[in-house]
């Protein structure tokens, strides 16, 4: 399938609505009729205020965090200053399957560096020391071109499956050609109508930065659409000139 990205944006939408600065080694321009919850390196923590005045922002400045939400299906970034996308946006957003999917991007001094995907997908799978619902184990069969890991073993106190727990994940990856995880996937196991899945890569190496992604887990069948669209979306945000 051919896909084509494009960044959506409101006609008044100008440099001077955007946020901008160093995103993982590249200059960028954000949007704020798109973007989110932007911080700086240096910025106070959640809660507390800022000592002395607000920086001068320049394309030096080190941007260490922002969201997005995204409909995946058509590449529609949800456009704070549209009415008709924000009308779609709270009319499928609750749905089982909804299209509309939750960004965090982390750079600057929030990155762990090269790597960061293998480290934490491989410290998951790998514990031992942890509640036994934290456990995994590797399936037989991959899913969606994944491998998959689940928790092992009943529940003494309950006689059921840890996977049934109602803290169960499965987790989903995908390695690269020497065994590195570069996709890391919880979700939930719960039976609920939109069952959660944190979905998980970086974008080396062409940005230092690492992508959290939140959606149902009855799309879990498109992560490959879903991490295209969302890698697409954050490169589109490189300055141009």
């Amino acid at each position: 399938m051919v896909m084509i990205f494009t960044l959506v944006t409101s006609c008044s939408d100008v440099f001077s609505a955007n946020y901008i600065g160093d995103l993982g080694g590249v200059p960028v321009d954000l949007p704020k009729n798109l973007i989110h919850l932007v911080e700086y390196n240096g910025d106070p923590a959640w809660g507390k205020k800022r000592e002395g005045a607000k920086p001068t922002r320049s394309y030096d400045s080190k941007i260490n965090s922002f969201g997005f939400d995204v409909r995946y299906t058509d590449n529609t970034i949800l456009d704070k200053s549209s009415k008709e996308i924000k009308r779609a946006y709270d009319e499928q957003k609750n749905l089982g399957n909804s299209p509309w999917i939750s960004v965090s991007v982390s750079s600057g001094d929030r990155y762990h560096g090269v790597g960061a995907t293998h480290r934490i997908g491989d410290g998951t799978i790998s514990a031992s020391d942890v509640n036994p619902v934290y456990r995994y184990a590797k399936l037989d069969k991959e899913q969606y071109g994944l491998e998959v890991y689940a928790s092992p073993g009943i529940d003494p106190k309950t006689n059921e499956p840890w996977r049934e727990d109602s803290n169960a994940e499965d987790v989903f990856i995908q390695r690269d050609e020497i065994g590195q995880i570069i996709t890391y996937i919880r979700c939930s196991n719960r039976d609920v109508p939109s069952p959660p899945c944190s979905h998980k890569f970086d974008l080396e190496p062409q940005m230092g930065l690492y992508v959290n992604v939140q959606y149902s887990r009855y799309n879990l069948e498109d992560w490959q659409q879903i991490e295209q669209v969302v890698r697409q979306q954050i490169l589109n945000f490189r300055k141009t000139s």
